[in-house]
């Protein structure tokens, strides 16, 4: 058995790249191996998607979503099977206004019927352009729209890949390397605190200033 890893791409100005990962299930073998040409026409799908409009206002103007790469991998050793990265024939940006740092990341978590933290996954959206009250917490409308539209957009991304092989299903999931398991998703969730994306920010390009001391 095996997986697919989809990872929705895209760049920020100033060089910086961003992804999100989730993982899809397929409800079955893929027929005689993975099919190369159905798996780039399922990445070049996928690549032309468009999020919803929350979405893409947390995105920013100084961001985009620029191409899509499928990664089948084994079930029992996670090794590489078959992979295809598709570009979007023009890079969709944003809309919203960069109001905050692009290590800034709204939080959709995926959940299992698997308890602990193996029947768990996390997908970080950048929110340079999310709105915030008072208290410092994202706007009630703004976070269920929000998870309307990631919702969608999931089950966008799974007709994409039935489309491509319509002999099989696939199901949005979590992938426990660590208990080489990949239990399906029942709900996703997002809270209204925003959250860090650490290995974005480990990466940003950075422009420093210093002063000899004493």
């Amino acid at each position: 058995m095996s997986y697919v890893r989809v990872s929705i791409l895209g760049s920020m100005t100033g060089g910086e790249v961003w992804s999100i990962n989730p993982v899809f299930d397929p409800t079955g073998e893929f027929p005689g191996g993975v099919d190369q040409n159905a798996l780039d026409t399922a990445a070049a799908a996928i690549a032309a998607l468009n999020p919803g409009g929350t979405l893409l206002g947390w995105l920013t103007t100084a961001a985009s979503v620029t191409g899509a790469r499928l990664e089948v991998r084994d079930d029992n050793s996670d090794g590489l099977i078959a992979i295809s990265t598709q570009q979007r024939g023009t890079a969709l940006p944003g809309t919203g206004s960069p109001t905050k740092p692009a290590q800034i990341a709204g939080v959709f978590s995926i959940r299992t019927n698997t308890p602990g933290a193996s029947g768990r996954g996390r997908v970080y959206w950048p929110a340079m352009g999310s709105s915030m009250g008072s208290d410092f917490r994202l706007n009630s409308p703004a976070v269920s729209t929000a998870l309307a539209e990631f919702k969608t957009y999931m089950l966008a991304v799974r007709s994409a890949l039935a489309a491509a092989f319509p002999t099989i299903g696939f199901d949005l999931a979590v992938r426990s390397k660590a208990q080489q398991a990949t239990p399906h998703a029942v709900r996703i969730q997002v809270g209204n605190v925003l959250d860090t994306q650490r290995r974005r920010r480990d990466n940003l390009p950075e422009s420093y200033v210093q002063v000899a001391f004493p």
